[in-house]
């Protein structure tokens, strides 16, 4: 087994890991800002929104017959207004479609495929090693703790924390946007919201919960409590395979001498598993510019982006704010709770916040988050407890878009929301935000609890979709900053006892 020192890469080596990220960071906006039209239309873009324009069309159409049943004739006036207008663009991409179809654009879709190939490649990689990462880091951090007591207490403190930054989180949130205002005046003539988010539209928070908690009957791996924790590990139910690796690791420290083996096992297989994360690094700068090209590609190259950008500005300044000013309350609960240097433990963990920008999962971030924090100095009992946890239910970026997008769009609909409605917004924006899972876009999924517990319309959220892609990146990148300042708080605090004796006899060293 390596030692400490051996675990600790060189700093040049270190900065050029980094170095290498960021040049893929910055080559695939290169290629999505240059060349991402033509790539764009080598891809099918103009089918699909053209597919999407019609879709678009039709449920203006319904959503207006439906403000028409319910007696409000100057909503269903607007909404019939807006679709001329697309049925305009349907046209000028009809226009692209054809000029595709005639363009020689064969080299271009063969770059396309071979972009995206590495992305998938690269994400599917990281989504691999999770479970077992996550099944092994969990028990080595329960054995490593020593007694359920300290367990306990550890998770108790964990909780508070992850509760609190979420709560803070909101906070910010909520102020921002009702000082910025972003939602007054807003266009939303191509707004469109997919049925699937449209068939959630009931959830409300217990019933979120309960589903959390219990799973789906007709989903034996679902839920924190799963059937089969086999078909949980198959679904990639992070959060199952914590709770079955909690209690399998208290199990195990009631044994004494006796599960020495199998603890022994499990760290072996834990330091394996890590050496599996070093080599997937060396291929991450190849892996982040084919993740990042490709979702520039797909919204249409950099021009489209830029339109959006500008429809949606207001919104994307207050989310970017907000979450600037929540990673700040971060640093500072980093060096006064941790005790650590931000600069310092903000370049050891530049690279899992630049993976977690380019993947948007927290759970696919995991693998490289904890190397990082190890790299950084944080101890393994506390990397291989919070992480995890971390990455299932401290979703700090997610709460703060939330309430942020909720309140935004009752400002589009012209609903205002007085001092009861804004603290539903700040209780459901907390919870639902526990449950949303650490994958691409989930904050959409829960966002949808939230309107309903305040009785905003969910269509309001066709308005924000085109744009969610990029605020999602950075609400991960937060949220994965939050985990890794909460591995160093929680770390400092168990390092003010000495580290608990293994059923060997042996004092750990973290």
């Amino acid at each position: 087994m390596e030692s400490a020192q051996e675990k600790q890469p060189s700093r040049p080596r270190h900065l050029r890991g980094l170095a290498c990220i960021l040049l893929g960071a910055l080559a695939a906006v290169a290629v999505g800002s240059i060349w991402g039209r033509t790539l764009w239309m080598a891809s099918g873009g103009p089918a699909r929104e053209i597919e999407e324009l019609r879709q678009t069309a039709a449920q203006k159409e319904r959503f207006a017959n439906r403000a028409e049943t319910a007696g409000d004739l100057e909503e269903a006036r607007r909404l019939r207004g807006h679709i001329p207008v697309v049925l305009g663009k349907i046209e000028r991409h009809e226009a692209l479609l054809r000029e595709a179809r005639q363009a020689d654009l064969g080299l271009a879709r063969i770059a396309f495929e071979m972009i995206r190939f590495c992305g998938d490649v690269f994400l599917r990689v990281l989504m691999m090693i999770v479970v077992p990462l996550v099944l092994t880091s969990m028990i080595c951090g329960v054995t490593s703790l020593g007694d359920i007591n300290r367990m306990g207490k550890t998770g108790i403190w964990t909780l508070v924390y992850y509760l609190t930054t979420g709560a803070a989180a909101v906070v910010i949130g909520i102020v921002l946007v009702q000082l910025i205002q972003p939602g007054a005046g807003l266009d939303d003539t191509f707004a469109y919201v997919s049925e699937s988010l449209l068939d959630r539209r009931e959830a409300s928070i217990v019933a979120t919960v309960l589903e959390v908690a219990a799973g789906r009957p007709d989903a034996p791996g679902s839920g924190l409590i799963a059937e089969n924790i086999i078909a949980a590990a198959a679904d990639n139910n992070i959060l199952a395979v914590i709770f079955f690796s909690l209690v399998f690791g208290c199990a195990l420290t009631t044994l004494g001498e006796r599960a020495k083996p199998a603890v022994d096992f499990f760290r072996a297989a834990n330091e394996a598993i890590m050496k599996v994360v070093r080599w997937i690094l060396f291929f991450a700068p190849v892996g982040i510019f084919g993740l990042l090209a490709t979702r520039i590609i797909l919204s249409g190259g950099g021009a489209a982006l830029a339109d959006e950008g500008k429809r949606l500005g207001w919104f994307v300044l207050t989310v970017t704010l907000g979450l600037g000013l929540h990673a700040i309350v971060l640093v500072l609960l980093l060096w006064g709770l941790g005790r650590r240097n931000p600069l310092s433990y903000l370049l050891a963990m530049s690279r899992a916040l630049l993976t977690a920008f380019s993947t948007a999962s927290s759970s696919a971030t995991l693998p490289i988050t904890i190397e990082c924090a190890e790299e950084a100095g944080v101890s393994r009992r506390a990397s291989g407890f919070v992480l995890p946890l971390g990455a299932t239910i401290n979703m700090d970026g997610t709460a703060l878009y939330e309430a942020t997008a909720a309140i935004f769009i009752a400002q589009a609909a012209g609903v205002p929301l007085g001092g009861a409605a804004l603290v539903v917004v700040f209780l459901t924006a907390t919870l639902a935000a526990i449950g949303a899972p650490g994958i691409p876009e989930a904050g959409l999924v829960t966002l949808l609890i939230v309107l309903a517990a305040v009785g905003l319309p969910t269509a309001g959220i066709g308005a924000i979709l085109a744009i969610d892609w990029f605020l999602d990146r950075q609400r991960t990148t937060v949220n994965v900053f939050g985990d890794a300042v909460g591995a160093a708080v929680i770390d400092r605090w168990l390092n003010k006892t000495p580290a608990p004796l293994t059923a060997g006899g042996q004092r750990l060293s973290g």
